[in-house]
């Protein structure tokens, strides 16, 4: 088999055509190109002009072992992920979202030491999430959109490196407490999971924290505390059970909070929360009912539908009509 043109092309990287290949010219491809390949990529354009040949992740990939990047996204993936990569010592990003590949995640995983980023969004994989102690530099993961069981996962090597988690739309069932560890943390995604406990206090721990969506999710408990994570843009905390008092005064004191979806919970009293005090307009929803008596309307963005509550709009004279013609 001729490789030395594909060889002088694929100086840093190779393609989809690699997966199309029969496996035993996969593996030979693989090996004499490992030395060269830094970067494995397939898309869906590249998908098309092989649409007929449906394929899973082949285990000769293991044969790659100089590449640093893995980005198969959008390419019909099936099967299950191969065990096979305790090879691939220099991988540092493992991106295999948007596929429809299934199973439980193999081990080997544990074994990339040098990875960083890991996305295997949108997908069909299932079982609880493996701990990941050997994982020291793990900046991102991203998982949502699949069918794991279990607990969130928090068991990694370095847990002060992970900046960005996003569990959403899986079937977790249990938010551990250990979620507190990750002080470094700016982008919290676990909405639209089956937790049905009470939110754990060190949550409100993630000081670094500007994104926080967990809306969907049963959680019970109060939101007092929240004021801590000071550099919020986004909580979503919507349709969940959250009851108690709403931390008016803490809402008050965030100073770059853009949205704040709390409606479907249970809020009861509390103080005023007077939005017209800020300088700059939030989206907000809140109950209908709790937001005629606890909130000044003015200071916000409405929120409509978006949650599948449509919030109340008037102000305090009960009156709707010119609010409406507004929007």
């Amino acid at each position: 088999m001729q490789l030395s043109g594909l060889k002088k092309r694929s100086k840093r990287g190779i393609g989809g055509l690699w997966l199309v290949l029969p496996q035993s010219y996969q593996t030979a491809v693989a090996r004499a190109l490992s030395p060269h390949v830094k970067t494995f990529f397939a898309g869906i354009y590249k998908q098309v002009e092989y649409k007929h040949v449906v394929k899973s992740l082949p285990s000769s990939i293991c044969c790659l072992t100089s590449v640093e990047e893995i980005i198969i996204e959008n390419y019909t993936l099936t099967g299950d992920i191969p065990d096979v990569f305790g090879a691939l010592k220099n991988l540092t990003i493992l991106r295999l979202r948007s596929n429809s590949l299934t199973g439980a995640l193999p081990s080997s995983l544990n074994l990339l030491s040098a990875l960083q980023h890991l996305d295997l969004a949108n997908n069909q994989l299932i079982g609880d999430f493996p701990a990941l102690p050997n994982l020291n530099h793990l900046v991102t993961l991203s998982i949502g959109h699949n069918y794991f069981t279990g607990p969130v996962p928090t068991v990694f090597g370095n847990p002060l490196k992970l900046e960005f988690l996003h569990a959403d739309h899986n079937l977790f069932s249990v938010l551990p407490a250990s979620i507190c560890q990750f002080t470094n943390l700016l982008v919290l995604h676990i909405s639209k999971n089956a937790f049905s406990c009470e939110i754990p206090s060190g949550i409100w721990n993630l000081t670094a924290v500007i994104c926080l969506e967990m809306s969907g999710c049963n959680m019970s408990g109060s939101l007092t505390g929240m004021g801590n994570l000071g550099n919020l843009q986004t909580l979503d905390a919507s349709n969940n059970l959250f009851s108690g008092e709403l931390p008016s005064r803490e809402i008050l004191n965030f100073q770059d909070l853009e949205a704040l979806h709390l409606v479907g919970n249970r809020f009861s009293g509390g103080e005023i929360l007077d939005m017209s005090q800020r300088d700059v307009k939030m989206t907000m929803c809140l109950d209908r009912d709790y937001q005629r008596t606890y909130v000044v309307r003015e200071g916000f963005h409405k929120c409509y539908e978006e949650h599948g509550v449509i919030p109340y709009t008037g102000d305090f004279s009960g009156s709707e009509s010119e609010d409406s013609e507004d929007e």
